[in-house]
Order: C-alpha cells, then sequence, then structure tokens
C-alpha cells in the first residue's frame, strides 16, 4: 500500500482501501454461500487491492467518490 500511496495519492489510496475490503466482503460472502469456502478459511487480501487499484486507474477519482459516497450514505448523499 505504500507504493500505492507514492503513486497515487492520499485521497486515492483510501479510496482503494475502501474499495478492496467492499470487493473483499461481497466475493467472500458469495463464496460462502455458494459453500466454496468455509467460515474459517483464509481468502487472500491481495487480489482484491490489486482489483481496486485497476478500477481506481481507469475510473476518474470522482466518478469512485460518488459511487463510494452513495455506498456508505445508503443512497442519501446528493
Amino acid at each position: 500500500m505504500g507504493a500505492l500511496g507514492l503513486y497515487f495519492g492520499f485521497a486515492s489510496t483510501i479510496a482503494i482501501s475502501i474499495m478492496s475490503f467492499l470487493i473483499g466482503a461481497i466475493v467472500s460472502i458469495i463464496l460462502m454461500i455458494v459453500r466454496k469456502n468455509k467460515m474459517d478459511s483464509y481468502i487472500p487480501f491481495g487480489p482484491f487491492i490489486v482489483c481496486s487499484t485497476i478500477i481506481n486507474i481507469f475510473v476518474p477519482f470522482e466518478i469512485v467518490f460518488l459511487i463510494l459516497m452513495k455506498v456508505f450514505s445508503l443512497g442519501l448523499y446528493k
């Protein structure tokens, strides 16, 4: 994450961290529903960081910020 912070800056690094946690949580829940993973199995976090970094490269920061604010404010952010 340190190298990402040097390349992207503070605000984008925070957005990458939050997106990677969200993507990881969604994928983990889906894998548990499909019964691929159990509750005590480990899921590597690195692929989710890479996925959210790629999203941050191709999507402008304003759009990423707007989507994250909509998700965390439950749609009340305007």
